[in-house]
């Protein structure tokens, strides 16, 4: 009732001053933010590269607005992160119980998900959710997103791609650990042509195959976080002035928050499942089970 009553002083004080916003709003009037970051510093490139040129990443080296709001969420967990660290006391207080809480939820369901082994991955884990959750839960705090300084970090694919990278170097360097170079095996082998030149063939296309699916999970991780949190900012922008009256678009944010936890909690969940893929030896029934459980995914 509150925020209907602001809502309604705040309509009705847009009328008297003559600032009441179109409806049927335009085009125009709908902020809908671009795919990537907008540079708010530029540090070096041509601002118009000429046409007809090369294009080139170095036409433009600038620091966007993704980036600043990637280190605001950042400079969060650290702060968290310290401050849990210095509040560790015999007698734990309440911040120390929630952090405690947290971290076995997550060691528990990682223990549960691949066993003891991948538990000692978890500050990668940890840290690619809690990124995640807060990056996508930031395009629904007010100005994020509608002005041009302040950008949900998620909703850039510059961001999930940088994450999806992450991943992909720890998830390969994690089955090389454990496996050693036999790891490469699963995509360069020529055991088979002991077997026959064509048991040989189909093991070498098998492996290319296997080797272009693990390249274009970069791919599916990047699109699959991207596309959900843009998407819904796309979404609260487009009700947000069609429905003109904030109060009606509170369930959608609630929707927004829901689907950012889900969107977060499956590309760690992802990464998790490949780093359980890449530590199995292939072929076994632990392997076949992990497939299935990123099917589902």
């Amino acid at each position: 009732m509150l925020v209907l009553l602001l809502n309604g002083l705040a309509v009705l004080g847009a009328a008297l001053t003559g600032i009441l916003p179109n409806w049927p709003p335009g085009q125009a009037d709908i902020h809908v933010a671009d795919q990537a970051g907008a540079p708010i510093i530029r540090l070096g490139g041509d601002e118009h590269p000429s046409e007809g040129g090369v294009v080139s990443i170095w036409n433009d080296i600038s620091f966007s607005n993704s980036i600043l709001t990637s280190w605001l969420v950042m400079a969060v967990l650290l702060v968290i992160g310290v401050a849990a660290a210095r509040a560790v006391t015999e007698v734990p207080g309440r911040f120390q119980n929630v952090i405690e809480a947290l971290v076995q939820a997550l060691v528990d369901f990682m223990r549960d998900a691949g066993g003891v082994r991948v538990v000692r991955y978890l500050p990668l884990f940890g840290t690619l959710f809690l990124f995640a959750l807060l990056s996508n839960w930031l395009s629904i705090v007010p100005l994020v997103g509608q002005v041009e300084l302040l950008r949900a970090p998620t909703s850039d694919y510059h961001t999930n791609l940088a994450l999806a990278l992450t991943g992909f170097v720890w998830y390969q360097a994690a089955g090389v650990r454990q496996n050693g170079v036999g790891y490469f095996s699963r995509w360069i082998n020529f055991t088979g042509f002991k077997e026959g030149v064509l048991v040989g063939v189909v093991m070498i296309i098998v492996g290319l195959i296997e080797l272009f699916s693990e390249i274009f999970r970069i791919l599916t991780l990047t699109l699959r976080l991207w596309g959900n949190i843009w998407g819904g900012e796309i979404v609260l922008a487009v009700l947000a002035a069609l429905l003109f009256v904030p109060s009606f678009v509170l369930p959608f944010i609630g929707l927004e928050l829901f689907i950012g936890f889900i969107q977060a909690f499956v590309f760690a969940f992802l990464v998790l499942l490949y780093i359980v893929l890449a530590l199995e030896s292939h072929g076994g029934e632990g392997h076949d089970d992990a497939h299935a459980a990123e099917h589902a995914a």
